[in-house]
Order: C-alpha cells, then structure tokens, then sequence
C-alpha cells in the first residue's frame, strides 16, 4: 500500500474474511483518529494507491513521514503541481448533482487556481465542460453524470470523488453504496448535452392572462427528474434571458413551468400552436438555449 508522499507498507490479505490485516502502524503513523476515508486505488502486481481524506472530505496534508521499515525521505506533496482530490458524499433525497461546494480547505488553499471554466472527464474518458463560481465556490454543470452512467438519480450511489490537476481539469470517479467504482460505458456519446432536449408546445391555456403553469410532457422525465420539487432554470436566446420556475406535482411525476411564462411568451411572441425546444446550454440542468418553431399559418 502506497501513499502520495512515498509511505509503503506491507498488508496481509485474508481471503475467506476479505480483509486487510496490518495497518496498525499506518493508522499511527497518520495519526487517524476515526472519521476519515481511504480510497484504494489497485494498479497491479498486488499494489494500492491510497488516498486520505478527514472528516470534511478533503485529502489531508501529508505528514512527512515513512514506514519503520523504509530508509528514505518522505517527499513533499505540492498541490499545485501534484493535484488534489476531495470526496462528496450522496446524501439521501438527492436528485442528481449538478453543484457541489469542495471542502474548506479546497476553497482556503486552492480555490484561487481555478479557472471559470472547467471540465470534469469520466474514468472512461468522456469530457464535460462546467464552471467554478469564485463567488459562492461552486462547481457546477455535472448533471450529465446521470446521463453518462444511464441512471435517472443518484440514489443508487454512495460518493463523488473529484481529483483536481492543478489547471482546469476534474477527474471524476463514482462509488455506489458497496463502496465500489461504478464502471462507465465508453458507448455514451462524448458531449451527452447535444441530444438533451425538452419541447413546449403552446397549448391555448398557455395563452390566458392568469395561466396557471405550463405542464411538460412525462416523456421528458430524463430531464423533469433531474430538477428538484421546486426548482428553476433560465433559458437563452440571443442576448436576451428568462428565469422560469419550475414546481412538481405532489406525486413527483409531472414538471411544470410557472412563474416567468408570461414574460417568455410575451417577449418571445408566442402563439399557439407554436413549439418551444429547449436545449441544454453548457451541460448544466439550469441553463437551455431556446428556440421557437412557429406554427404554420394558413392563407385564405
């Protein structure tokens, strides 16, 4: 077993019980209390790479220190050029993530690093472009995760791990509840947000001066169930934007568009019969380009 600043030790695998035995001294060594994770990475010829992270979630700082049995130097971890890594946790409820808040230590040391603009690559190689907000210390635009991995939600899963070059670059792995890595297809299209689309057709009840919400359709559930019961997102076109709201019936089976419609119709011109297609901008569950297909118009 193999640590980031040059620690090695040896462990004693027992088979019929499927446990690790001899990491007392480790345990001692990083002065590991209760609390942390270790995320075991298997790179052959019976060696694992491991990482540390405390109870935030964060990777530690790597004390300099070896194993009794190694004569050599521990080596200094910089993050900067090494890369850093910190672990979110999938809390139970959760739709799907598309912004998750790093660790303090991530926003005290390294937040500064990060360009607006990210992109998280899968273990199996596909890219997904989002954005660091300096402001809120958010990273956002991992809906496309569902996606990728072919599921509706996230529940089935246990945690994110999101290991940051140093640049602007996320590598992202995903654990289910038997704490292993959820395999990813090389099958899923490299830029998932390009077939993600919803429609709008405007119906006359969208037209009333009090309408009372725009239903979208259940066929569009691989969207609608992304989004949580009451949520929102804004749509684009041109230089012009809407902020529309989003709410769930009580079955959590239908989305519908409220507040925000009687703007977007009205600037947009709509009539009905008109299509809205709404398209996801920068794979992220809150942000669509719009565009509308006007119904054809008959001539007397």
């Amino acid at each position: 077993m193999r640590v980031r600043n040059g620690y090695e030790i040896w462990l004693d695998y027992v088979r019929i019980n499927q446990r690790f035995f001899g990491m007392n001294s480790f345990f001692k060594d990083f002065n590991l209390c209760g609390g942390e994770s270790l995320l075991f990475d298997y790179v052959g010829d019976f060696n694992f790479n491991v990482l540390i992270f405390d109870i935030s979630g964060s990777e530690i700082e790597y004390p300099l220190v070896m194993h009794e049995s190694q004569d050599s130097w521990a080596r200094h971890v910089v993050y900067s050029d090494d890369g850093w890594s910190f672990v979110n946790y999938v809390r139970p409820g959760w739709n799907v993530v598309d912004v998750v808040v790093p660790p303090f230590y991530f926003i005290e040391n390294i937040s500064l690093m990060v360009p607006d603009r990210v992109e998280y690559v899968m273990s199996s190689g596909q890219h997904i472009i989002g954005s660091y907000c300096h402001r809120e210390f958010e990273l956002s635009g991992l809906a496309s995760i569902c996606h990728i991995l072919g599921i509706r939600n996230l529940n089935s899963l246990n945690n994110l791990v999101f290991s940051y070059d140093g640049r602007d670059t996320f590598k992202v792995a995903v654990f289910d509840n038997s704490m292993l890595e959820v395999p990813v297809s090389r099958n899923v299209p490299r830029n998932v947000s390009n077939n993600i689309v919803f429609e709008v057709l405007v119906q006359p009840s969208h037209m009333l001066e009090y309408c009372h919400g725009v239903d979208l359709s259940v066929k569009f559930r691989n969207i609608t169930d992304l989004w949580n019961t009451k949520d929102s997102f804004t749509a684009y076109h041109n230089n012009r934007c809407w902020r529309l709201q989003i709410k769930k019936r009580r079955d959590v089976k239908r989305a519908a568009i409220h507040e925000g419609w009687i703007q977007f119709r009205s600037d947009m011109e709509l009539s009905t019969g008109d299509v809205c297609l709404f398209r996801w901008k920068n794979d992220s569950i809150h942000n669509f380009n719009v565009s509308i297909v006007k119904k054809a118009r008959t001539v007397s």
